[in-house]
């Protein structure tokens, strides 16, 4: 009897192994709910598809990837391992950063965000209903932001123009999650809270690389409810996390949450620059042009309506600076980036040029000045900056009066001075300073002296580590 259980259980075990494995199911890979599955793209294959007219998907096809970042409204940013693109949802439902789905494009289009905006997955039915295009196939999935800085971003744009006249920008960070470096807001925004434009969907501010000579608009949500009423944190640096776009041609940043803004450090400013003036010719500088010419330099009439302007000839341009033409008094500056005060050893020097002769009895018209507590803003009021004067430092411009020389005809190598010998900068800092610092170039006239208003000019600015 016991012989007969025992032949009985070893022809057991076999069956009940066999049922066993039969009855555990492989599953898909990646694992699928009943849905049309169709043909498959990538999203590079996707946004290859795109001749300048929006394309409506009419049938089953579908697009694996993995969300990295939703907006808290309709946008979803999803990547594979083929790039990234946006996908707008016709109505916000469940889905997730970290989600991997399976997108059945039919019914939906892929089209432009707006006038030269970001190429877009559009009106996608993400919902619970029976037209569902959408499979959750896991969650938490890991989706690191790629790194890098303003200028990357910057290099990385270009533009193609179809035959019906519609233009796309194009990068290749274009829906990916990023974490832009060394990046501030500007001095200027102090006492400002977020959501900045709270009557708008979306508000844009610029945010600025070190010595703001890139900048990138920040785009929020303004229903991002974590980023209500939180003051914008002027005073620090760092790095801050979310998603590429364009807008009207230019590419914004869009984070998930405050807690992507992540600016702890101290401010910093640019290490080195060079400034030939290239894009400083006659006529190019006003007070709306500057900025794109030198980025991260301040063009500022302190007295009368006067700025540093662009006289050059292409393309040997300088900046110059006269009161000629202004007031009685005129006092205008430019000023560099900030500088962040890394090496002890870092140093200036530049080259000059003056117009029309002058006495030994006229009032210097240029000087040259440092300070630590510029903000871009603060000549007046009550905490104006300290400008401490470096003009003695400068072998080249240290007199009170100036030898003939006249610009017309010329180009500026025939007439400016040789460059002024590298002067050392920490000297005029306080002792132990590891803040940011600014070097202004002062031009002071005055059409009352009764002397001949001289007209001066800098060129091939250089700012290098010894």
């Amino acid at each position: 009897m016991k012989k007969l259980k025992y032949i009985s259980f070893l022809l057991f075990v076999p069956l009940a192994i066999t049922v066993f494995f039969s009855c555990k199911k492989t599953p898909d890979m990646p694992p699928v709910k009943p849905l049309s599955y169709g043909g498959t793209l990538t999203i590079a294959q996707l946004r290859a598809l795109y001749a300048g007219s929006n394309i409506h998907f009419t049938h089953d096809v579908s697009l694996f990837a993995t969300v990295t970042m939703t907006d808290n409204y309709k946008t979803l940013y999803i990547k594979d391992n083929t790039g990234s693109i946006s996908l707008k949802q016709l109505t916000a439902h469940g889905i997730y950063e970290g989600d991997s789905l399976r997108v059945n494009l039919n019914g939906s289009w892929l089209d432009l965000s707006g006038t030269l905006g970001s190429l877009q997955i559009d009106s996608v039915d993400v919902s619970s209903s029976p037209t569902n295009k959408v499979v959750k196939l896991a969650v938490g999935k890991t989706h690191n932001p790629v790194n890098l800085n303003i200028a990357q971003l910057i290099r990385s744009q270009s533009s193609t123009i179809y035959p019906n006249n519609t233009t796309i920008p194009l990068s290749m960070y274009d829906g990916a999650l990023v974490e832009v470096n060394n990046v501030q807001f500007s001095l200027a925004d102090s006492g400002l809270y977020f959501p900045l434009v709270p009557t708008a969907v979306y508000a844009n501010h610029p945010v600025y690389d070190c010595g703001a000579v890139n900048m990138i608009n920040l785009s929020l949500y303004t229903g991002t409810a974590d980023f209500v009423n939180q003051k914008v944190p002027h005073t620090k640096s760092g790095s801050i996390i979310g998603a590429i776009s364009f807008y009207n041609g230019a590419l914004q940043l869009t984070p998930r949450s405050f807690n992507d803004v992540l600016l702890s450090q101290p401010r910093c400013g640019v290490d080195t620059l060079t400034q030939v003036f290239e894009n400083c010719n006659a006529g190019v500088i006003t007070a709306t042009t500057f900025a794109a010419a030198l980025p991260g330099w301040y063009n500022i009439a302190q007295v009368g309506n006067l700025i540093w302007n662009g006289n050059g000839s292409t393309p040997d341009g300088y900046m110059s600076a006269t009161s000629f033409y202004g007031q009685n008094r005129n006092v205008m500056w430019l000023i560099t980036p900030p500088i962040q005060n890394n090496n002890p050893a870092k140093n200036v020097s530049f080259q000059t040029a003056v117009s029309f002769s002058t006495t030994t009895t006229k009032p210097r018209q240029l000087g040259i000045f440092i300070s630590t507590d510029f903000n871009g803003y603060n000549f007046a009021g009550a905490h104006p900056a300290t400008w401490t004067p470096i003009t003695q430092g400068f072998d080249n411009i240290q007199n009170n009066y100036w030898a003939s020389t006249q610009f017309g005809g010329v180009t500026s190598t025939q007439f400016f001075n040789a460059s002024t010998a590298p002067v050392v900068l920490s000297q005029y800092l306080p002792a132990g300073y590891t803040g940011t610092y600014y070097i202004g170039f002062k031009y002071m006239g005055n059409n009352l002296s009764g002397d001949s208003v001289q007209t001066f000019a800098i060129d091939n600015f250089a700012l290098l580590n010894n």
